[in-house]
């Protein structure tokens, strides 16, 4: 069977989260290139299923673990900006148009 999309963008976003300590710098950008189509939840809800699989993995304290907080992190921040772009009567319903909203209005992701 194969992945699901979701499965697939979770997957990623866990190997970018583990790469090393700055693999969640990228992460949300790199997810938003990579699938373009995908729905800004999906990506939110990737960056949370990769913090709670690091979790459950990985005991208080090791080297991995800060990843999962990051990760958190990461989701609640572009959760503020799925708000502010439906509160500013923005598209948003891709990660593609995240990517725009980004460029036109808060480099956050693409510059960390």
């Amino acid at each position: 069977m194969p992945e699901a999309p979701v499965d697939q963008l979770t997957r990623a976003a866990l190997e970018a989260l583990l790469k090393g300590p700055d693999g969640w710098r990228h992460v949300v950008r790199d997810l938003a290139r990579e699938a373009p189509d995908a729905s800004p939840l999906a990506l939110i809800f990737a960056l949370v299923a990769a913090a709670s699989t690091i979790e459950e993995f990985f005991a208080p304290g090791s080297p991995s673990r800060p990843a999962a907080d990051h990760a958190l992190r990461l989701a609640a921040i572009l959760g503020t900006d799925l708000y502010a772009m439906e509160a500013l009567g923005l598209p948003h319903a891709t990660a593609a148009e995240l990517t725009a909203y980004w460029q036109a209005h808060d480099p956050y992701f693409l510059t960390l």
